[in-house]
């Protein structure tokens, strides 16, 4: 197998929170925890998870947009903590991301083309000429028209404004992008298509993906391979079709319980219990697995291997 486009090396991101009191303790929140990954290029792995669980810190640290408390990002290999700014500028060409908000995330005050001409000053000069080649093409490699890009924002649809996002991320041609929930404020009509334009692009222009999201129909729509992340931790990791016919991870099963948008309706579990306290080192999620026995409140699991080519992180997988 090739060697992997993107490689996360117990990677881990912790927040100081503000106290509670004046002169008090400040409170420690590790978002993302020790977490390993390698996607290969013209791959598709999904991150699924609630809200809460570390994706958007995990994807943001994934491509320096954030820097990792501990641990290391490596794109094709370079180590993207360790590169000095020039040079993460010049690799931000190979990686770009599409954020959730298609109104949040387009500057009101600029026209179309401008917006998405941006990523091009990451690379070397380009021409005005080419400048506006690129922008074109990339307007309607997405199913827009190169004419738009005189229009602003707010002239669009929230489906046509997340193609424009789209188009700003492919403009550097990039060999990774990393999709933090793409679909989420669109309408269920508008996900689809947004959908099949990314796995529209990924065979033609050769893009490998990164998807976030906490909705498992997207994932399983996009993706090859799927991590479940819980507490900053993965806990399942495994092909889609593996993962999501037979989970092993109790979690993995609460979430697809919770999933009417999938093909196959599954029996309702009961609502998870009020979390108590955990003794420390303890399996994250025994607080509301109704099979945790003392040992998962004892010891934390490791991902481990199973035989159908998985891993799961518990002591008594389903």
């Amino acid at each position: 197998m090739s060697e992997p486009l993107l490689e996360l090396v117990d990677l881990a991101k912790t927040y100081r929170l503000a106290s509670e009191r004046p002169f008090g303790p400040k409170t420690l929140i590790r978002a993302v925890d020790g977490v390993d990954l390698r996607l290969h290029p013209g791959r598709s792995f999904g991150i699924v998870g609630e809200s809460g669980s570390g994706k958007s810190t995990l994807a943001r640290c994934a491509i320096a947009l954030e820097k990792p408390t501990a641990g290391d990002a490596r794109l094709m290999g370079r180590s993207l903590a360790a590169a000095s700014r020039r040079d993460l500028r010049a690799m931000r060409a190979h990686m770009q991301m599409i954020f959730q908000d298609p109104y949040g995330s387009l500057d009101p005050r600029q026209v179309v083309a401008k917006i998405i001409a941006e990523p091009l000053a990451c690379l070397d000069p380009v021409s005005r000429a080419e400048t506006a080649k690129r922008v074109a093409d990339s307007l309607e490699a997405v199913g827009l028209n190169a004419a738009d890009g005189r229009k602003y924002p707010h002239e669009f649809s929230g489906g046509q404004r997340q193609r424009i996002a789209i188009a700003r991320a492919l403009i550097t041609r990039p060999k990774l992008v990393v999709a933090d929930e793409p679909v989420s404020a669109l309408d269920v009509s508008v996900q689809a298509q947004v959908l099949n334009l990314m796995m529209d692009l990924q065979q033609s222009a050769g893009v490998t993906y990164l998807l976030i999201s906490h909705d498992l129909a997207v994932v399983e729509h996009v993706c090859d391979e799927i991590a479940v992340i819980y507490r900053g931790r993965f806990v399942e990791i495994g092909p889609t079709e593996t993962l999501l016919a037979s989970p092993a991870h109790p979690y993995t099963r609460a979430l697809l319980d919770a999933a009417p948008k999938l093909k196959t309706q599954r029996p309702q579990t009961a609502a998870p219990a009020t979390p108590s306290p955990l003794p420390a080192g303890g399996c994250a999620y025994a607080d509301r697995c109704r099979f945790a026995q003392e040992r998962c409140r004892a010891e934390a699991p490791k991902l481990r291997p199973l035989a159908d080519g998985r891993r799961a992180a518990c002591h008594f997988p389903l």
